[in-house]
């Protein structure tokens, strides 16, 4: 019985991180919001979160794009 290909364990690896990538990301983002609308944290910071939120989700596009390249690949 063989394993999974190297092509295969590659792509296992960028979807998990992609996953992590968006969890983490909101799991940060959401509170941050919170705890800046409660305790009045300065929009010009809020709007910094705003941005690294947005690079990240960009960044996991990005990898989403590059992931769905492998597959059609491997086909």
């Amino acid at each position: 019985m063989t394993g999974p290909s190297d092509l295969q364990k590659r792509i296992a690896t960028a979807q998990r991180n992609v996953a992590l990538t968006i969890l983490g990301t909101f799991a940060i983002w959401l509170p941050l919001q919170w705890a800046g609308a409660a305790f009045g944290i300065p929009a010009r910071w809020l709007a910094l979160a705003d941005l690294v939120a947005l690079a990240a989700l960009a960044w996991a596009l990005i990898m989403l794009l590059r992931v769905r390249r492998m597959r059609r690949e491997e086909e």
